[in-house]
């Protein structure tokens, strides 16, 4: 997406933004995207593992499928434009100040920019989901002066064309509590395959 398609979804769209929750927002975002044939990015998950840099990811949710890229050494400390959350246009939905303007050049990247990088390794089309579970990671979870804390929670993808499952680890001091990854996934993807809450217990 660029600023002028947005700016046309902004005037389609700004009148029944208005007394939206988030969530309704985003996915209205999410239907004009489809309704006109735009595939755009919407939520950005961070995956690492301790270990070696071969199983460290970023999974950017498009409006159509999961793109599941290689962090490089520089990414692994210092992601470019945003490191998980809502991808630029889905976040100045939410704004009341609207204004393009805000977006950094980095993070304003096509779902066809994020095929084409170095570090693409493999997309996940919505339509080939059979399972897709989200664990809470109740094995991680540490205890400090504060109290107790989860470090990471667990996501698994399993692909209905090949049975393969993919995993993947979500430290939540980059993506978020679980209650927060599970909201936004629930909110993005298509009603057949939204998240199992599993609570890891």
């Amino acid at each position: 997406m660029n600023p002028p398609l947005f700016e046309k979804f902004l005037r389609e769209s700004k009148k029944r933004l208005r007394d939206r929750s988030d969530s309704e927002k985003v996915r209205m975002f999410i239907d004009w995207c489809d309704k006109n044939n735009t595939e755009e990015i919407i939520l950005r998950l961070s995956s690492e593992e301790k270990g070696g840099w071969s199983r460290n990811y970023s999974l950017d949710f498009t409006t159509s499928r999961v793109i599941v890229s290689k962090k490089g050494l520089l990414t692994k400390f210092a992601d470019l434009g945003y490191v998980a959350g809502l991808a630029p246009y889905p976040y100045l939905v939410l704004l009341k100040d609207l204004d393009t303007s805000k977006i950094r050049k980095q993070a304003a990247m096509t779902p066809d920019d994020l095929v084409k990088k170095e570090g693409f390794c493999y997309h996940i089309p919505y339509s080939d989901v059979e399972d897709l579970v989200l664990r809470k990671g109740m094995e991680t979870m540490v205890a400090n002066m504060f109290g107790r804390a989860i470090v990471s929670n667990f996501l698994s993808i399993k692909m209905a064309s090949s049975g393969k499952i993919h995993d993947f680890v979500l430290p939540v001091n980059k993506n978020g509590t679980y209650e927060q990854v599970f909201f936004w996934v629930s909110v993005i993807l298509p009603t057949k395959c939204r998240p199992y809450y599993d609570e890891g217990q």
